[in-house]
C-alpha cells in the first residue's frame, strides 16, 4: 500500500473560494500554484506511476479527473526525453 495525497495550502484566495461555497475550484488552484507547494492528486499518481510505484490502471481506478492524469503523464513522459 501507498499514500497518493493533496497538497492545498490554505492561501488568501483559496480561503476566500472556500468562504465563497466555490469549492470546485480549488483543483485549478493547486494546478496553478505548484511552484507555491500546491499538489493535485493526478500529479501524485503520475509521479508514482513513473516511479513504477503503482500501475497506470491503479491510478486510473483512483483518481475522479482521468484526463487530467494523462495530461500530466504525458507532460511527465516528454520531460523525461534528452533533447
Amino acid at each position: 500500500m501507498v499514500a497518493a495525497f493533496e497538497v492545498l495550502i490554505a492561501t488568501h484566495p483559496v480561503r476566500n473560494l472556500i468562504r465563497e461555497g466555490r469549492s470546485n475550484q480549488l483543483q485549478n488552484v493547486m494546478f496553478t500554484n505548484q511552484k507555491e507547494g500546491m499538489q493535485t492528486l493526478e500529479n501524485s499518481l503520475a509521479a508514482l506511476v513513473v516511479e513504477n510505484v503503482i500501475t497506470y490502471e491503479d491510478a486510473m481506478s483512483t483518481t475522479a479527473h482521468p484526463k487530467e492524469l494523462i495530461r500530466t503523464l504525458e507532460q511527465l513522459d516528454k520531460s523525461r526525453i534528452p533533447v
